[in-house]
Order: C-alpha cells, then structure tokens, then sequence
C-alpha cells in the first residue's frame, strides 16, 4: 500500500491522483505534516494539513514512512515523497559530521514515462562521482550521465541543469496557437497528461466520443489516446499497434543470445558495467593490451563488454593487438 496522490490546503491535487489501482476505491486519510524546524528551509507542504489517496500501485515506492492521523503507517511513492519531504535540499556536511555522511547516496523519481536514477559516491578530499540512468518505465535504459566534481557544487550543479531544461524547450510557436473549440490546453508532444486532460479523457469516453475526436479535443496523436485508454482500463490493450518482432533471416537455426538492455541484466553478464573506471584498472588494462591480449580476453578480465573496452583503450591511448583490430 502506497502513499501515491495528495491534496493540499488549496485543494490542489499532487503526486499521481491518476494511478491505476488494484482497489475499487483508495483508501483515503489525512497526513498532519509538522511545521518547518529551526535553521531548515521551509518544504512546500510544512504546517499542513493534507488529504492523502493510497492503495496498491505499481509506482516505485520511496524507503520513507509516513504515520496518518488515523495512526495508519505507509511508505510514500518516490514522487510523493519528493514533495513531502526537504530530504532532497542536502545541507553541506560540516567537517565534524562529513566522517558520518553515507560513502553513497542513491535517489530514484519516477515519472509517467522515465524513471531517474542517481547514485552518488563519495571520494577522497571532498569529491563525489555522479551517475544518473535514465529508463522507461519498463527499465529500458535511455541516456546516461557521469562525472566527478567536488561536493560543495552539486547545488550550483543542479540549479544550472535546471536551467539548461528552460533553455532547450521548444519554441512557443510550435504549440498550436487555436486549439478546438471545447478542447482541453494542448500539451507538447510526450508531456506528461494531467489531471485535467485525464478528466476531459474520461467524460469524452464516456459520452461515446470516437477516438479521432478525442485526440482533436486533446492535442494528441490516436496512438496516444488509445494507450492512455487502455492504462485507464476503459478499453481493451491496442495490440494492434505493437510492431510484431522482426528476426532476421538464417540458413541454419541458431540460439540467439539474450540481450541486456537494463543496469541489473547487463551486469550479469558483465559484473563491472557501468562503474567508473579506477586508475589502477586503466594501468593494468593499457598493460595486457600491450602484452597482447585479445578483446575477447580483455573482456572477461574486467568484467566489461567488448565495446566498453574497446572505448577505454582509445581514452588512455593504449597499444596493442586489441586496439589494431579495431582500427583495420
């Protein structure tokens, strides 16, 4: 059971109040936050009284419980937590404490479409390396991002990412400027839906409107209006519009290996991918290729693919027979 949706003292509704549950109705309570303490920055929600929704979700669940008045305890969604909870403005570790901080920090949020992860681990003299894994909701990985800086600039480092997000947004004049009459504020094209769009969905279904109308109404493609239809329960999965698995074609049967595509997967196959890079692993790395092992074999010794390496040994200018293949 999970926290997944609450309303504010403006009678604003937060979180995911869209959730699909395995419950006819969500439970519903009331969630007494405390005032903000001494010294600590202000959270959006302190000092209120909030109406929460819970039930039984396939949201990614937070590690942070929170007691309801009725004396209920349950874990918040990721979402919700990061509303709720000041957590996520870290203050600066105090050189009497820093020997307490966690060596590593891992967050996760998850979105209607990508979940994003981000594991920070502590290194010498202040410095912390960053890894943020981008997935579908399915664990399809998307994009990465690594990096090494001191502590004290991930704030700064956060703030200026934030910005760049302002910066690259579409032109306004890509958004239709005269949307139907009746229709619902056109999102751009893979927004998020919100709850007023969700709402306009509903009552359009349930007035008998055709799927083309809808999508007019909304601003979105029919692919788009069929699968948010289908993740409402309101109609049947649009199996239609899956393409159907291509193999290529063999003379000869023949086991196709499987493929990794997620952190966990790729890693049983590969124990070290993913993890950064430690000097004596590059010395040793840049040492067996010039003692002439073959990728393959390279592969095996550092628990990598053979792309990853090839990569490292074109990044420390290694020689080698491994790195002449690649070149020919």
């Amino acid at each position: 059971m999970l926290i997944y949706a609450f309303r504010d003292a403006q009678g604003t509704w937060h979180g995911d109040p869209d959730a699909v549950i395995d419950e006819a109705r969500p439970g519903r309570g009331i969630l007494a936050l405390p005032p903000t303490a001494a010294g600590q920055d202000p959270g959006l929600f302190d000092d209120q009284r909030l109406e929460v929704l819970y039930g039984t979700c396939d949201l990614e669940a937070s590690q942070s419980f929170y007691r309801l008045d009725g004396g209920d305890t349950l874990l918040a969604t990721w979402r919700v937590h990061e509303l709720l909870s000041p957590a996520y403005r870290l203050p600066a570790s105090r050189p009497d404490t820093a020997s307490q901080a966690p060596p590593e920090v891992k967050l996760e949020i998850a979105g209607p479409r990508r979940r994003y992860s981000l594991s920070a681990d502590r290194l010498a003299e202040g410095r912390v390396e960053v890894t943020v894994i981008i997935c579908t909701t399915d664990g399809v990985i998307q994009g990465e991002l690594t990096g090494e800086l001191d502590t004290g600039d991930l704030a700064d480092v956060g703030r200026l990412i934030a910005s760049a997000a302002l910066a690259c947004e579409p032109e306004p004049s890509t958004v239709p400027a005269d949307p139907p009459a009746g229709a619902v504020k056109a999102t751009r094209p893979g927004q998020a839906w919100t709850s007023e769009a969700v709402a306009h969905l509903r009552e359009g279904h349930r007035e008998g409107k055709s799927v083309t109308q809808l999508a007019e109404e909304l601003g979105r493609s029919e692919k788009s209006i069929r699968f948010k239809l289908s993740g409402l329960r309101l109609s049947p999965f649009p199996h239609d519009l899956v393409p159907a698995p291509r193999f290529p074609a063999r003379t000869e049967p023949e086991p196709e290996p499987p493929k990794a595509y997620t952190v966990e997967e790729k890693r049983r196959l590969h124990p070290n991918a993913y993890k950064p890079w430690e000097p004596h692993d590059d010395q040793r790395l840049a040492e067996l290729c010039a003692q002439g092992a073959s990728l393959d074999e390279l592969a095996q010794e550092f628990g990598r693919n053979e792309g990853a390496i090839a990569s490292r040994l074109a990044k420390i200018n290694a020689e080698g027979p491994a790195v002449e293949a690649q070149q020919l």
